[in-house]
């Protein structure tokens, strides 16, 4: 059930929105007409369109490291796998987002068969989507698609999804919002029973913890878990296997309430399954939005995809919205004559009131040392100017080197003149060097150190743990190597990394293991 490409038909992002928890597929008369868009079968496009829909916009990827601040008002989603890969000890980008923003008082929402570890989600409890895939050899627990032919095949890795029964949760608070996304109001919102899945996975947990405290989707009596690979051996039965899973709260200020859900399988939300006749994934969408956005409407959404941030969701609307219509250009054919006419009467009117002749006059009547005296301001400026141009020095666009701590402020005077000699050479390695020996020793680094940097320790929650030693390494040899050259345009590339790294110490991300030797 997963075709290459498909041929949509969109309506989605043209009309325009209404409200969660209520019919959403009515169409009218004059709703615009559709128009045929070709996207990937298996993409996320129609998921972000409903995004952009509800007024949210994308987290860029140089802004993940800025999560922490209004963190209430972030949605994360991850879908698919991870280019870093999860296993166990340690989590991709995504998660580890997902963690800060929920313990925050955010939202976040995990899609993924993939097998990945979620204790640290689980309040350290086991919590594990598996590695196995579910079958359903039930055709009234299946998706079937209509054939050309008028039969049915029935989809037996494509099982419906279920609300967990009201005996197995606890569901008595009437204004749990989880309830809403599959279970209903009992009102507008109808229990959820045909969300296909698509070769599923699902949770093993011991017991529901945390994030991860409320079960509830599960999949039907009857169904079988399987590895793809055949290695585990034959397939076992399991019942009321879990599906979906969440929480709600609040955050670490106690102030906001944070939104978590996690389901085990990343393709119901694809553009196939969103348009497939006899499903409600679509509806498990809208609901799965609403949920996240929560009271106070979200706006800021990091959207990762098998380890790819997102950062647009408006493709299908910039795809789908109207041109304007050029400006109109004048008719300067039709306007020619009147132009001439107009012409001719302001010449007309200049020679019968003699300007040019008073011009002249007024000019050359003025007695000769005046015009002498003009003819020399004249050429004086001239050359004035043209000293200027050949004379110049380099442009004064170059930034200071960077400020040290001792230096003496105030008028200009030898370290000033010094300061102006290295950028007039474009070698700034002194003030650079000094800085940067600034900083170690705000972190209790004193006396001349080797080039040897001191034992280092990264957290493991940094995502590129090798490029962050590789720039303290720098940036120490900077500081205690053999001297180098560090020219203007080389700070400006070096000045980004270096408060990139002073940003990650005081996050908490690295720090030196001194000895002796190092602080003495």
């Amino acid at each position: 059930m997963r075709p290459r490409h498909l041929l949509l038909v969109v309506v989605l992002v043209a009309v325009p929105t209404t409200a969660f928890g209520q019919a959403r597929r009515t169409t009218t008369t004059n709703e615009p007409t559709a128009k045929q868009f070709e996207i990937s079968a298996d993409g996320t496009d129609l998921f972000r369109a409903l995004l952009d829909r509800a007024g949210i916009k994308p987290v860029r990827e140089q802004d993940i490291w800025n999560l922490h601040q209004g963190a209430e008002d972030v949605i994360v989603i991850v879908m698919g796998t991870s280019r870093h890969g999860h296993h166990r000890g340690g989590v991709g980008i995504g998660l580890s987002a997902a963690q800060q923003v929920t313990f925050s008082g955010g939202a976040a929402f995990i899609a993924t068969d993939s097998p990945v570890d979620l204790e640290a989600f689980n309040q350290g409890h086991r919590a594990w989507v598996s590695p196995f895939r579910v079958r359903c050899n039930d055709k009234t627990s299946v998706h079937g698609v209509l054939d050309t032919d008028g039969s049915v095949e029935w989809k037996y890795d494509c099982p419906y999804v279920l609300p967990i029964p009201p005996s197995r949760v606890a569901l008595q608070d009437p204004d749990n919002p989880l309830t809403r996304v599959f279970h209903g109001n009992g009102a507008e919102l109808k229990p959820l029973t045909k969300v296909a899945t698509n070769s599923s996975s699902y949770f093993a947990m011991d017991t529901f913890r945390g994030l991860m405290s409320q079960p509830v989707a599960q999949f039907p009596k009857g169904c079988i878990a399987y590895h793809p690979d055949g290695q585990f051996g034959e397939s076992v039965r399991i019942d009321d296997a879990v599906f979906a899973v969440g929480g709600y709260g609040f955050g670490g200020d106690q102030d906001t309430t944070y939104r978590f859900l996690a389901m085990a399988d990343q393709s119901v939300f694809i553009n196939q399954m969103l348009i497939e006749p006899g499903t409600q994934n679509l509806e498990l969408t809208y609901r799965v939005i609403e949920y996240l956005q929560g009271p106070d409407k979200r706006k800021r959404c990091l959207f990762i995809e098998n380890g790819r941030v997102i950062e647009r969701f408006d493709e299908l609307r910039q795809a789908f919205a109207t041109p304007k219509p050029p400006l109109p250009m004048p008719n300067l054919g039709a306007m020619q004559d009147k132009l001439v006419d107009l012409g001719n009467k302001l010449v007309g009117d200049m020679q019968e009131r003699d300007v040019f002749n008073k011009l002249l006059m007024r000019a050359f009547g003025l007695p000769a040392i005046v015009r002498l005296l003009l003819l020399l301001g004249a050429l004086y400026g001239m050359w004035f100017l043209l000293r200027r141009m050949f004379t110049a020095r380099k442009p004064t666009d170059i930034p200071h080197p960077p400020a040290v701590a001792g230096v003496p402020s105030g008028p200009p005077g030898v370290f000033d003149r010094r300061q102006k000699e290295l950028v007039r050479r474009n070698n700034i390695y002194e003030p650079v060097r000094d800085m940067v020996r600034e900083f170690f020793t705000s972190l209790g680094v004193h006396g001349e150190q080797g080039p040897k940097l001191p034992t280092l320790v990264i957290s493991k929650v940094v995502r590129k743990p090798d490029s962050l030693r590789a720039a303290i390494k720098d940036f120490w040899k900077l500081a205690y190597g053999p001297p180098q050259e560090v020219s203007v345009n080389r700070w400006r590339e070096l000045d980004v990394y270096f408060e990139r790294v002073q940003i990650a110490h005081a996050d908490g991300k690295w720090h030196f293991v001194l000895d002796a030797t190092t602080v003495s």
